[in-house]
C-alpha cells in the first residue's frame, strides 16, 4: 500500500530527531492525539520500512568511513594551496567549485586587521591572518588501525578477587 502525504511528512520529520510525537504534530495531528498517532505510525509496516530505508540513505556505509579516514590520514596542507615562486595562497575553490580536500578541514579562523593612517601622508593598511586546522592524521591512522584489528584497547577489571581482561572488539577473558 503506498504511503499517504501525512505518513511521508511523518517519516521525513521522524528521521530528523526520532521524536514520534513531534513528527506526528508536523504531519498535521493535533497536540492531543500526536503521541498516540506517532506510536501507531511507528508500528505501521510500510512506515517502518520507509523509515529503515531513509535511515539507510542518510547513514554512512563502512566503505565510505574507511575512505574518509584514509583521506584524512593522507591529507596534506599543500593540497589546499596554490604554490608559486612568489609564495602561496589558500585555494579552496577551483573552477567555481569547492575542492574535494575541503573535507579535511576541521576549522578555519580568519582575522582582518585594518590600520588607519594617523596623518594625511600615511596609507591605510589591512592585514588578513588565516588559520586552518585539518583533522588529525594521527587520529585517523589510529582509527584505521583499530578498524582492522592492528590495535586493541585492553582493560583489566577485578571482579570477586579475580582479574578479568576486557578487550574492546573482543570478548572478556579471564
Amino acid at each position: 500500500m503506498p504511503l499517504n502525504d501525512r505518513q511521508r511528512v511523518f517519516i521525513a520529520e521522524y528521521t530528523r530527531d526520532f521524536n514520534a510525537t513531534r513528527a506526528a504534530k508536523a504531519a498535521g495531528y493535533s497536540d492531543k492525539t500526536a503521541y498516540s498517532y506517532g506510536q501507531q505510525l511507528l508500528k505501521n509496516l510500510e512506515v517502518e520500512a520507509a523509515i529503515r530505508a531513509r535511515v539507510e540513505e542518510l547513514t554512512m556505509p563502512l566503505d565510505e568511513v574507511k575512505l574518509r579516514l584514509a583521506d584524512i590520514a593522507r591529507g596534506d596542507m599543500a593540497d589546499l594551496m596554490e604554490i608559486t615562486p612568489q609564495g602561496w595562497n589558500i585555494q579552496l575553490v577551483r573552477d567555481g567549485k569547492p575542492i574535494p580536500q575541503t573535507k579535511l578541514i576541521k576549522k578555519i579562523k580568519q582575522r582582518v586587521t585594518t590600520r588607519l593612517a594617523k596623518d594625511e601622508s600615511g596609507e591605510d593598511s589591512e592585514t588578513i591572518e588565516t588559520e586552518i586546522e585539518l583533522y588529525s592524521a594521527h587520529d585517523a591512522l589510529r582509527d584505521i588501525g583499530r578498524m582492522f584489528g592492528a590495535f586493541m584497547d585492553k582493560t583489566d577489571i577485578t571482579s570477586g578477587g579475580k582479574t578479568i581482561h576486557v578487550t574492546i572488539g573482543g570478548e572478556a577473558q579471564e
